[in-house]
């Protein structure tokens, strides 16, 4: 379930099954906040799917009921563009089902062994689709490792602690998009069986991580996962989780934050952070995990990097991230205010002019060497001029943004191919994602353009499903 409301416009009142616990009450969302919820963990996990995956051939499966096994499924997501979807141990989840049909999944992936789901579970899953792989070990040591050889070659792994779950969330958005695996450990000495996998691909791994403190791993653990690996930790999960971030600040993007609880009284408030870390993957998005607020730390840290359109994105009901949270973050997006981009303005303009913009659904950007920026919107434009803030610079980047995740077609001068557009802005990089010739400088200048295009203009056609718009784009 999605939710954007500039006010309260209802309240629920009632009892339903939370995803973390038992009372949901409806919410107030801005327009720069989203809610992806349902009535439990399942539910809330096909929300997650349904935001970031018109369709996907390949799912993992972990299971919504113990976090042991399903800790390291982040970076198995990533390789293979997968939403992490969750079932119950003995029975397949009705919505996860559901959800597996709809995306019309060809390869399904199950991390753990039967006692976190069960072959009753695998039976139905084998039933929907005719690739089912387990990667199961004898324990959650070994499951771990097992993962990590499904991602051949990597260059850095992440170490975290086996009975807890929150210091694995932390790093996962990370490790998924280093293509790095999650490895587990007790506190005072690494298992064999991870200890063996360090030993046999040595000779690529260069960077080594320890997630937590001494109290959930001990330097002789740490020791054994490398001679000088770096720790980051903090006084608690949240201080943890902020330190990842800090460390990591240069692969992460911030036109969305994903906000998920990663404490509570059950022991079990994994589920819809696992989840949301395939999705926050996508756009190289921070998960931040809170507990009923937000620590001070944080606070500073997003206040010092959200942007005027960053989308703050709420994993869960209100009772697992109080909408006192959501309306902080967003207080930061307002106190920056708007951004002033260069605009094109409106038919046939300028390019040039300057203005106080806001996003919307099928807004364009074209981004210059200079990161002079001229936009407009698809859905309003038949002709736009680029042609100033063109002129003597390269087109590196297009920018697009859009409300809901889809498979979109853009090409300049039939040039180009599919391209799966997140929730938010979406990068596509000139020429590379184009079939474009490539001069080897950064982006492409007009006199490039020259040689695919006449009369100083080309087409930009946007197909999504049935609907097709071309626009001519005056660039010289």
């Amino acid at each position: 379930m999605i939710r954007r409301n500039k006010k309260i416009i209802a309240v629920l009142l009632g009892v339903l099954l939370g995803t973390a616990a038992n009372s949901i009450c409806s919410t107030s969302v801005s327009a720069s906040s989203n809610r992806l919820w349902g009535q439990d963990r399942y539910e809330t996990a096909v929300s997650i799917s349904k935001q970031g995956w018109t369709s996907s051939d390949y799912v993992v499966i972990a299971s919504g009921e113990g976090y042991a096994d399903a800790l390291c499924a982040a970076p198995l997501a990533k390789k293979y563009n997968a939403p992490i979807l969750l079932t119950e141990s003995n029975n397949l989840s009705s919505k996860t089902k559901d959800e597996i049909k709809r995306l019309n999944a060809k390869h399904i992936f199950i991390i753990g062994k039967y006692a976190s789901i069960s072959e009753t579970a695998e039976k139905e899953l084998n039933s929907l689709v005719s690739d089912v792989k387990r990667i199961g070990g004898n324990d959650r040591y070994e499951t771990s490792v097992l993962v990590a050889k499904e991602l051949g070659t990597v260059s850095g792994v992440a170490v975290t602690s086996g009975y807890g779950f929150a210091d694995a969330l932390s790093i996962a958005p990370i490790a998924a998009q280093k293509n790095m695996p999650i490895l587990l450990t007790g506190k005072d000495e690494l298992p064999a069986v991870v200890q063996n996998y360090i030993k046999q691909n040595n000779t690529s791994i260069k960077n080594s991580y320890i997630i937590g403190g001494v109290g959930v791993i001990g330097n002789s653990a740490a020791q054994q996962v490398a001679e000088s690996p770096v720790r980051l930790s903090g006084q608690n999960r949240f201080e943890t989780n902020l330190n990842v971030m800090k460390y990591f600040i240069n692969d992460l993007k911030f036109d969305n934050l994903y906000i998920v609880q990663a404490d509570g009284p059950t022991g079990k408030e994994f589920a819809d952070a696992l989840s949301g870390t395939a999705l926050a993957v996508k756009t190289s998005s921070p998960v931040i995990l809170t507990y009923k607020t937000v620590q001070d730390g944080a606070k500073d840290f997003i206040k010092s990097n959200i942007k005027s359109n960053s989308i703050i994105t709420a994993l869960g009901g209100a009772a697992a991230v109080p909408e006192s949270i959501v309306t902080t973050l967003e207080s930061y997006i307002n106190t920056n205010g708007s951004t002033t981009i260069p605009s094109t303005g409106g038919s046939g303009g300028s390019g040039g002019s300057t203005g106080t913009t806001k996003e919307s659904d099928g807004d364009i950007e074209f981004i210059f060497s200079n990161n002079v920026k001229s936009k407009f919107n698809y859905n309003n434009e038949k002709s736009v001029d680029i042609s100033t803030n063109f002129k003597n610079n390269n087109l590196v980047k297009i920018r697009i943004y859009s409300l809901n995740a889809k498979d979109l077609d853009l090409l300049i001068n039939g040039m180009g191919k599919t391209k799966h557009i997140d929730a938010g802005w979406t990068e596509v990089s000139v020429p590379s994602d184009f079939g474009i010739p490539d001069t080897g400088a950064p982006g492409l200048s007009q006199n490039t353009f020259d040689m695919i295009a006449s009369n100083g203009q080309f087409n930009l056609t946007i197909n999504s499903g049935s609907d097709s718009k071309t626009i001519t784009i005056k660039y010289k």
